[in-house]
């Protein structure tokens, strides 16, 4: 019994995830186990995305009236909310972090490039589900669909930051101090978007300036994590 509970003790996110969705699975005993239910706890965080843009879409749907296809308004009312895309990211790295630290000390090197496994899981499914919704709601039109994925910005935003975040975190080697670099640099990354937008829209050249000035403190962070790294080994 008790190896049974260390071998799911030891499966990942990405394990349980793809899991959720294989039918052959079987009920989860172990989910009664407290420590369980802690590891558990990063899983459900990762669905926070998927959850509240469905939830959002489906509250806009039944106020402007529920219909055969998504309406197209719904569609870009979700997917350029900042709103639903900071809950949703914020999300999914407090989960890669709650996972990461509940990881004895000399298995978190290893538990990092699994939780990058993870993000790109994450990743993937997002934009595979915002072109899947872009399609529905430009009535299966492969033109207006595209149109809708270049306009709603962060059906391509959410992704491309996920996957930029797991491949940052594969190179760390001190724990403490690169989670720290990464951590910084998600948030610079983050805030890229978000200023670009908003403070483009008092003025476009402030907007570009700002996100260009974010980007450059993010990858000089990055390059200055991997001098480090290197001059340890």
């Amino acid at each position: 019994m008790a190896g049974t509970d260390d071998k799911m003790a030891g499966k990942t996110p990405a394990a349980r995830f793809s899991k959720s969705f294989n039918p052959s699975s079987g009920p989860v005993a172990h989910s009664m186990i407290p420590r369980e239910n802690r590891e558990d706890l990063p899983f459900l965080l990762f669905l926070v995305p998927f959850a509240v843009s469905a939830v959002y879409a489906i509250f806009l749907w039944v106020q402007t009236g529920v219909s055969a296809t998504l309406p197209q308004t719904v569609f870009l009312q979700v997917t350029e909310n900042p709103y639903v895309f900071l809950i949703g990211f914020v999300a999914v790295i407090v989960g890669v972090v709650m996972d990461v630290a509940y990881t004895e000390p000399a298995l978190r090197r290893a538990k990092l490039v699994q939780e990058s496994k993870a993000l790109q899981i994450i990743a993937i499914t997002a934009l595979v589900l915002g072109i899947l919704s872009a399609w529905y709601a430009a009535g299966f039109d492969l033109g207006v669909a595209s149109t809708n994925i270049l306009t709603g910005r962060y059906v391509i935003i959410f992704p491309a930051l996920l996957i930029a975040f797991s491949f940052l975190m594969l190179p760390a080697v001190n724990i403490r101090k690169d989670q720290t670099n990464i951590v910084l640099i998600a948030v610079m990354l983050l805030a890229i978007p978000l200023v670009v937008d908003e403070v483009g829209k008092r003025s476009f050249f402030a907007g570009m300036l700002l996100g260009l000035g974010l980007l450059v403190a993010a990858i000089y962070l990055y390059l200055g994590s991997q001098v480090d790294n290197r001059k340890k080994d």
